[in-house]
This record gives structure tokens, C-alpha cells and sequence, in this order.
């Protein structure tokens, strides 16, 4: 998202909501492994069979299993995104801070233009 500021145009970064949507998708998978979890061993009644019951016990086991890893990697994927934003935003700093520091006119600190084809610095109209 860019907004328009009085020196131009500046970058929102809009990255926070984003770690935010993955860390609450992480609490829903969360809830979701405590929910199979509490189901995790059906009797040869409730699932109408020997086999059926070994085989929807493994399925449940499978996907609980399944709903861990998922939340983890979701809560991972937010710790990321927000370490991501913490670096692009002193990086930005720092790029800033050293694009201010840029003299405007004059002569730059360069002096052998012959390096540069003939041309002058593209900084200098600046």
C-alpha cells in the first residue's frame, strides 16, 4: 500500500496483519489438533468393526499429527513475516540515511570522470 506524503510517495508496509492473520490461522489449527486429539481412540462399536475402528483410529492419530505440523509451520510462517518487516524497515532506514547523506550539486568525491565513460555522476542531479 503506498499514501502520498508531502516529499513524494512512501511505502506502507503492511506486513503486520499478514503475521498476524498467519498466527491466528496457526491458533485455529491449534484448536483443531485439541479437538481430534480428544477423539483419538474409537471403539469397535462407535465405528462398527474391528477394522474399522483400527483404521479410523489411524486416520485420527494421522490427522491430529497433520494439524500440529500445520499450526507450526502457520506460526512459523507469522514469526518470519515479522522478522522480514523488522529487517526491510532498518534496511530502509539505512538506505535512507545514506541516500540524505548524498551531497546535492557541487562535485562529488569523484574526480576521474574517464571512469565513468564521460559521464557524470546520475547522483548529481539530486
Amino acid at each position: 500500500m503506498a499514501t502520498v506524503g508531502s516529499d513524494g510517495y512512501h511505502v506502507k508496509a503492511g506486513m503486520t496483519g499478514q503475521a498476524q492473520q498467519l498466527d491466528d490461522a496457526g491458533s485455529d489449527m491449534d484448536g483443531v489438533s485439541s479437538a481430534v486429539k480428544s477423539r483419538t481412540s474409537y471403539s469397535y462399536g462407535e465405528a462398527g468393526g474391528q477394522d474399522a475402528a483400527s483404521a479410523l483410529n489411524a486416520f485420527v492419530t494421522a490427522w491430529e499429527a497433520e494439524a500440529k505440523t500445520l499450526a507450526s509451520a502457520l506460526h512459523e510462517l507469522g514469526g518470519k513475516v515479522r522478522l522480514a518487516k523488522k529487517t526491510y524497515h532498518g534496511t530502509d532506514s539505512a538506505v535512507k540515511t545514506h541516500a540524505d547523506g548524498v551531497p546535492v550539486g557541487g562535485t562529488s568525491g569523484l574526480t576521474d570522470t574517464a571512469a565513468q565513460g564521460g559521464r557524470t555522476s546520475v547522483l548529481s542531479s539530486y
